[in-house]
């Protein structure tokens, strides 16, 4: 729906007057301007900088050592003034951009130098070095992928071995799943939580928290589907995994409806319904049952539907979920 579209539903309905329609779409076209002239100076620095690389690749053994350290360095600072400008300028879809390529920047410049000097060591040592020297860029930056490759180089860095055992330990049994459910969910809460009370000033701590949190619904669906679907083929089902599956449930819906966070009650609502589903195929295992099952699984995601269509229209008029 374009923006003209969306304004004129929302003077239909007497959410904003003709004058702040108007405002909005001066404002956006303002905002919005040399938009592709922009793009396009990236999409070509781009291809420009990739013809440079491959150029100094072909010609990489004869280059003489002092000019590829040169060239790194220069080519490093580039991007740190890159950085640095676009920061000034409050481009920070540009500053971004500028900090992932100094952090990618840092990795070829420890690889040249320690291929120049006939440094030998393992990864780790070589991603703990890197992720350490990278932190300040990450710092710095408001990119959700640059926080999440720099946490995948120190934890694999730093922690590599411990973490695969803890997981590995973890994943032995439904206690340890139920655990490390836990434990990502305090943390992503933990994390979240510092994030605000520093008033959102270091992005890294929300990265954290959101990887925290997938990290607890990875947990969550290996124990719906490792110990709380009943069915022949499952040596492990409990129902103290049922109850543990639906109180996580219940604790998502609650504090998503707390929270006013509208997508999430949503995500969970379907989720709910999905596993409800999967619970009655599981459990009956003849013709007649199964049909039972998924006739009674039809009913209540109908009734579900129902009184979540009763429900919203009840909370907008709360104005709840804005």
């Amino acid at each position: 729906m374009s923006l003209e579209t969306k304004t004129n539903l929302w003077v239909e309905n007497n959410l904003i007057s003709l004058k702040q329609k108007e405002n909005i779409i001066a404002f956006e076209k303002d905002h919005n301007k040399g938009f592709l002239s922009k793009t396009a100076l990236i999409i070509a620095g781009l291809f420009i900088g990739l013809g440079v690389c491959l150029m100094v690749a072909a010609n990489w053994d004869i280059l003489p050592t002092s000019v590829k350290i040169i060239a790194d360095f220069a080519l490093w600072i580039g991007f740190a003034y890159g950085a640095y400008r676009t920061f000034e300028k409050k481009q920070f879809r540009l500053q971004d951009m500028f900090l992932f390529l100094c952090f990618l920047m840092t990795a070829a410049t420890i690889g040249l130098i320690a291929q120049t000097f006939q440094l030998n060591g393992p990864w780790t040592s070589f991603a703990t070095f890197w992720a350490l020297v990278s932190l300040p860029y990450v710092l710095l930056s408001s990119s959700f992928s640059l926080g999440t490759m720099w946490i995948v180089v120190f934890v694999s860095g730093l922690i590599g071995d411990i973490f695969d055992k803890f997981l590995e330990y973890m994943f032995e049994s439904m206690a340890g799943i139920m655990s490390l459910v836990l434990i990502c969910g305090a943390l992503s809460y933990a994390f979240e939580m510092l994030y605000r009370f520093i008033k959102n000033k270091i992005f890294l701590l929300h990265v954290i928290s959101k990887l925290m949190l997938f990290g607890t619904y990875f947990a969550f669906i290996t124990l719906l589907f490792g110990y709380a679907l009943p069915n022949h083929y499952n040596p492990h089902f409990t129902y103290f995994a049922v109850l543990f599956v639906l109180a996580f449930f219940v604790y998502r819906l609650f504090w998503a409806f707390y929270k006013q966070n509208m997508p999430s009650f949503k995500r969970n609502t379907l989720m709910f319904e999905a596993y409800i589903f999967f619970f009655f195929a599981s459990l009956f295992d003849n013709l007649l049952t199964s049909g039972i099952g998924f006739i009674l699984v039809g009913l209540f995601i109908l009734l579900m539907f129902y009184v979540f269509q009763k429900t919203s229209k009840r909370i907008q008029k709360w104005e709840i979920f804005k």
